[in-house]
């Protein structure tokens, strides 16, 4: 048996793939359908349309196979996706490749394989619609044309479930957006005119230590202000479509450095103590001003549920052809329901360390952001010291893409 070979662009593959929040979904009518009428055409026993990620190949439809999955390694698909045509194995008996396969030998007993790859709209494969059948067949030219063009339909199918998901994502910001702003905004606002008032009235009498505690009040709500109405900004252009995505090679420690600059009162209001463990020869392939955004956005999250005193550690490494940025916190944590909740539209947000606000609408720009850039962005879970959110971008140096 032999494996196949890694995509020569694996990274931008998978994070294509990822970006259509699609893979361990449930099962889809209309996804259903296409198999069933797809193993009805070629006369096969089995009919899948199968998404290959790094370790192996779920199963998004199945007609006539009971697995949800199989490891990639023995994966005809595997070989499928570095094809740009139809591939198809007429008996596997009689393929080097394939014949001693437990795909082969074993149950479901695969003689005949034809996939067609589907093809994003980067020209990148996300796994293939295949026909799978216990005999040995052979597709007529006309045969392997309907198998891509039912691919094509897969693939259209992809694209408007991911459109309407975001679409709906959407719908639910804008029910939201009024009742946030009114809600987030106000109680800063309020603090800073309340504060100024009072430090205007007993600036002669207040002695310097309750000044000081005044002046940095009315600073920290002024970082919240500031926060708040550069995400409220951030996330109408992106609605409105002004914000392109240009990306290229950078340096990752100095975008991280100038945004740490920018929230350093921020941190030295709290006596927050910031780490950064990047490498200097650090290079990420995305754009310039949607990393800032996203590194300014998880800082300023970061810091707002640490305590005084306590830690925020910005880490940078090479995992299989992405760059990971974990950014991690000393704060009390989040629950994992939480977690799910923030990455699928806008939540109100929990008050900070020292009585901070926030707005809903931070980590889901994050991940849109993100995406535009072929990266991910989750919460890891087994971190225990607080919260840690990490990002991944493709890696520009990465000789393999």
């Amino acid at each position: 048996m032999k494996s196949a070979k890694k995509h020569p662009r694996e990274s931008e593959r998978l994070a294509e793939l990822f970006k259509y929040e699609v893979m361990d979904s449930e099962d889809e009518a209309v996804f259903d359908q296409l198999t069933e009428m797809s193993s009805v055409i070629f006369e096969t026993d089995i009919c899948l349309i199968s998404l290959v990620d790094g370790e192996r190949q779920w199963f998004k439809s199945k007609h006539g196979l009971s697995a949800s999955e199989t490891s990639k390694e023995i994966a005809f698909c595997s070989h499928a996706i570095l094809q740009k045509e139809v591939f198809e194995i007429q008996d596997a008996r009689k393929d080097e490749r394939f014949h001693d396969n437990p795909l082969v030998t074993g149950d479901p007993n695969i003689r005949f394989y034809a996939g067609a790859p589907l093809i994003s709209d980067k020209g990148l494969p996300l796994g293939t619609l295949c026909v799978i059948d216990s005999k040995p067949h052979t597709l007529s030219a006309d045969k392997k044309n309907a198998l891509k063009v039912l691919a094509d339909q897969v693939i259209s199918q992809l694209e408007l479930r991911l459109q309407n998901r975001r679409l709906k994502r959407i719908n639910q910001q804008r029910e939201q957006l009024l009742a946030l702003i009114a809600h987030d905004l106000r109680s800063p606002f309020s603090s800073i005119l309340g504060f100024s008032k009072r430090l205007r009235k007993k600036a002669g009498t207040e002695s310097p230590e309750n000044i000081a505690k005044m002046a940095d009040a009315i600073l920290t709500s002024g970082h919240v202000v500031f926060q708040l109405l550069d995400e409220l900004l951030q996330w109408s252009q992106l609605q409105m479509g002004a914000i392109s995505c240009q990306l290229e090679a950078l340096e990752l420690l100095p975008l991280v450095s100038i945004n740490k600059t920018l929230l350093q009162e921020t941190f030295d209001v709290k006596n927050i103590d910031l780490v950064l463990n990047i490498d200097n020869n650090v290079m990420v392939k995305g754009d310039k001003t949607l990393i800032s955004a996203v590194i300014r956005n998880l800082l300023a999250n970061a810091a707002k549920y640490t305590p005084i005193d306590g830690k925020i550690t910005i880490v940078a490494e090479d995992v299989d052809g992405m760059v990971q940025v974990s950014i991690a916190d000393t704060g009390e944590g989040i629950s994992d329901q939480q977690m799910d909740a923030c990455f699928s539209s806008p939540v109100d947000s929990q008050v900070g360390t020292e009585g901070e606000q926030g707005f809903g609408l931070g980590l889901n720009l994050c991940q849109d952001f993100i995406e535009r850039q072929n990266g991910r962005i989750w919460f890891d879970k087994d971190y225990q010291q607080g919260t840690k959110v990490v990002f991944s971008l493709p890696n520009a140096l990465d000789s393999r893409d």
